[in-house]
């Protein structure tokens, strides 16, 4: 053997080698047998955001600007394998990206989409060894029947049909096991990564991660979702026509613990099964005109919101007391925010100045939000273009000159970071409700678009303003007085009014009223003949056509390439 292998070979190298494949099997083992893959899951998190991170620092380069588009699908496609790979949270965080990604590239949308797939699940054996440790009772001692394979599975848990022993026909919801230590690492490895590339590519990204974090632990809390569950039936009781017309099952908190929940059985079908629901003699929009009172009605009057609204979510069944009625039936409340008073007031405020081309207040509103570009607010509340100096147009104009892919991002950063100004101001309510409105809005669009979804929300807007004529006049400043609180936080107070002062508010909101009721008549006109169009066009000329929400898309797409030179493909906003 030669001097130099017989070195490497030494019996100390030989026993150094051999501690080391030693220790390194032992973490595996342990990590894999004893700490459900966090370690594994978070080193090859780290590795991948290192590669990312590395791409695109150097990679995306003006020098290189023919190659943007294949960097950005070599990226969606590595953050695909980590999450597939990982899976548990990773799924759902991915998930977001993906029903949150108007300001990426459109291949981050069609790439991750693959995460919205069938889940795996657990076996039977496990689920077992969990009803055990949870109630501490063998599953047969709870239950009398107890399906071996799950209806349905998600990125954290599945759920069994089964029956009580007394006959009730229940839904059992169980946690993976390998979830609660998963979280912790799974939530680090998010916080230092969003920082991490914050740092690098200079924009603000960290603003909401402790809030984030907040809510995705507490969705893997079954009795906080028990705890929504119930929250949510109270404040639709509030509301006369909502009480009746959705159902929140009931939940058997004596079955329930963190780890496992049992709810009442119900049957509906998905509130987008547009064949299902006339199957049963039921109105697609009727359905659809509920869905989107309830979400928003908690967005504007009872500040209680669902961020998960998506059609497996949200069933329809005909109503049990008159079946020529529908019923919604409301699941999964795990993800639930809550919106301080002071933000669900302005931001009734915000939606009814947009109608009322209120200038002065959609830029106070902004301004205490830490928000730069009023406009971009405004096209990203609506979901469609908007212009404050005339009334909604949704007309699309013709093609206009596309920058090259490289000036596009980095325009688009720094109109981001223009938008931007404070990220502590900006309310963290508006990320979830950002949520729940991009998949509301994805839904009318696959039923055809028969609810004229901006019109309605906005009557909402003004029925969480209450009965107060001074929310109809011209100015926030005008009528509340604005401070912050000790957190920086903006607070609106209403100020005592005098005779003739109290006289010029109430001319004033009786004008600015029908100045509101004006713009949602025009706004309807436009709806209506979006819809003769999209009707047109399938009946007569045998195209496809999603109606009044796709004009929107194709209006929000070209003020996006005109106003930012961002190139939007296909259905990006869709959910």
């Amino acid at each position: 053997m030669p001097p130099l292998l017989q070195r490497l070979f030494t019996h100390k190298t030989v026993r150094v080698a051999t501690v080391l494949s030693a220790t390194a099997t032992g973490i595996y083992l342990i990590d894999t047998h004893k700490n459900a893959r966090a370690f594994q899951r978070t080193a090859r998190t780290a590795w991948n955001g290192i590669l990312i991170g590395w791409d695109y620092k150097f990679n995306f380069t003006p020098g290189k600007a023919d190659q943007i588009n294949d960097l950005h699908q070599r990226v969606a496609n590595r953050i695909l394998h980590v999450c597939q790979t990982n899976g548990g949270l990773y799924i759902k965080l991915g998930q977001g990206i993906a029903t949150n990604s108007s300001v990426l590239p459109p291949c981050y949308l069609t790439t991750l989409r693959a995460l919205y797939d069938d889940a795996s699940f657990v076996d039977y054996s496990v689920v077992e060894k969990i009803v055990q440790k949870e109630l501490g009772k063998d599953i047969h001692q709870v239950f009398q029947t107890f399906s071996k394979l799950p209806i349905a599975a998600a990125s954290i848990a599945q759920v069994h049909k089964a029956t009580l022993l007394d006959g009730t026909v229940v839904a059992v919801k169980v946690q993976k096991p390998e979830i609660q230590v998963q979280i912790q690492w799974d939530l680090i490895a998010y916080r230092w990564l969003i920082k991490a590339y914050e740092f690098m590519f200079d924009l603000p990204m960290s603003f909401a991660v402790d809030y984030t974090t907040r809510h995705l632990r507490e969705e893997t809390d079954f009795e906080n979702e028990a705890r929504n569950s119930e929250l949510c039936n109270e404040f639709l009781q509030t509301d006369p026509k909502l009480r009746t017309q959705v159902y929140v099952p009931k939940i058997f908190k004596e079955y329930s613990t963190k780890q496992i929940m049992v709810a009442e059985w119900v049957d509906g079908c998905r509130s987008t099964d547009k064949q299902s629901i006339q199957a049963m003699g039921l109105s697609t929009k009727k359905v659809m005109d509920t869905v989107v009172d309830v979400f928003a009605h908690q967005i504007f009057v009872s500040g209680f919101v669902h961020c998960d609204p998506h059609p497996g979510n949200v069933l329809v069944r005909k109503h049990p007391d008159n079946p020529k009625r529908h019923q919604l039936l409301l699941l999964d409340h795990g993800l639930y925010m809550r919106e301080s008073e002071e933000f669900r007031k302005q931001y009734c405020l915000f939606w009814r100045s947009l109608f009322l081309l209120d200038k002065p207040t959609i830029l106070e509103i902004s301004k205490l939000w830490g928000v730069g570009d009023s406009q971009m607010l405004a096209n990203a509340t609506l979901l469609k273009p908007y212009n404050m100096d005339r009334s909604p147009s949704i007309t699309t104009s013709g093609n206009t000159s596309v920058l090259d892919a490289y000036e596009i991002q980095m325009k688009l950063k720094t109109s981001l970071k223009d938008f931007l100004v404070n990220s502590e101001l900006l309310p963290k309510e508006l990320i979830f409700i950002g949520r729940n409105m991009t998949i509301v809005r994805a839904n009318n669009k696959t039923l055809g678009s028969p609810v004229n979804r901006i019109n309605r929300m906005a009557r909402w807007a003004v029925v969480g303003l209450g009965h107060d004529p001074a929310s109809w006049t011209s100015a926030l400043r005008a009528n509340y007085m604005v401070s912050k609180d000790s957190n920086g936080r903006a607070l609106t107070t209403r100020q005592p009014l005098g005779f003739w002062k109290a006289l010029s508010v109430s001319l004033q909101a009786r004008l600015n009223f029908w100045l509101f009721e004006a713009a949602l008549a025009l706004m309807s006109v436009a709806y209506h003949l979006a819809q003769f169009k999209s009707y047109f066009e399938r009946k007569v000329l045998g195209r496809k056509s999603d109606g009044f929400e796709a004009v929107l898309d194709d209006a929000l797409k070209q003020r996006l390439e005109q106003e930012y030179g961002i190139k939007v493909e296909g259905d990006l906003f869709d959910a």
